[in-house]
């Protein structure tokens, strides 16, 4: 007995060692639907997101409270030290408004291409049939900002998806900017058919990842990143359930 007594006590420091560590963290989102990466339904956030960050966080003892906020706003209360976390983010994303913030991302989370959809009609016809250009309130379509900027091309933004659907649908704008994935999703959530806009890989398109991100916890991203390492089986199955592999 005298012998195993010090393991014993060892392995109960270790547990309430590991409960110590155990934190409740505020992880700032985005409000509008992006399935199937996420969306907020009756408050509740949902989709790959949320089950990828669940997971870990049950993995790591942790509570993740998930606060969704439009676009523009996230980030501010992101910068302002009122969130722990932010996702999506990226590296490029706001870059001058994060300027003077020392920010931390983790390794990629899910990829993602945002890029240009179109009537079936009109695929393959080139960027300079584009004058309106259809986007969510608060994203930047890097590809075309020079058009913009320099009149080529007027941006229009609303904040919800479906409402960019029956824009390009109708012909309202001559097309719009979106994941094709999401788009997609977004169609026959709609009631559309899933070809009723088609994604043109011929036009300027952005094929990168989303990224989890803090500024105050670094070690908790550090954490993140041996997960995704350690698990690649159960983040594989995910991407797989969501249709984002």
């Amino acid at each position: 007995m005298k012998t195993w007594l010090p393991v014993i006590l060892s392995l109960s420091l270790l547990g309430v060692a590991a409960r110590a560590t155990a934190e409740q963290f505020r992880v700032g989102v985005e409000r509008q639907p992006d399935l199937p990466y996420f969306t907020v339904q009756d408050g509740r956030y949902q989709g790959y997101a949320r089950e990828l960050l669940d997971a870990f966080a049950a993995d790591q003892g942790h509570e993740f409270i998930y606060v969704p906020l439009p676009v523009k706003r996230l980030l501010g209360d992101y910068l302002a030290g009122k969130l722990d976390f932010k996702f999506p983010d990226h590296p490029h994303w706001k870059a001058r408004q994060k300027q003077g913030h020392r920010i931390h991302y983790s390794q990629p989370v899910a990829p993602y291409t945002d890029g240009v959809m179109v009537l079936p009609g009109h695929l393959g016809l080139g960027k300079a049939r584009i004058k309106v250009l259809g986007t969510q309130l608060g994203f930047t379509p890097w590809p075309y900002l020079a058009d913009i900027e320099g009149g080529q091309i007027t941006l229009k933004q609303n904040n919800h998806i479906d409402s960019l659907l029956h824009m390009a649908t109708s012909g309202r704008v001559d097309a719009i900017y979106l994941n094709p994935r999401v788009a997609r999703h977004a169609l026959l959530a709609e009631g559309l058919p899933d070809d009723a806009l088609v994604y043109d890989p011929a036009l300027p398109h952005v094929d990168d990842h989303y990224y989890l991100s803090s500024r105050l916890h670094p070690e908790v991203i550090a954490a993140f990143d041996r997960f995704l390492q350690q698990q690649p089986e159960r983040v594989r199955r995910l991407k797989a359930k969501y249709a984002i592999d």
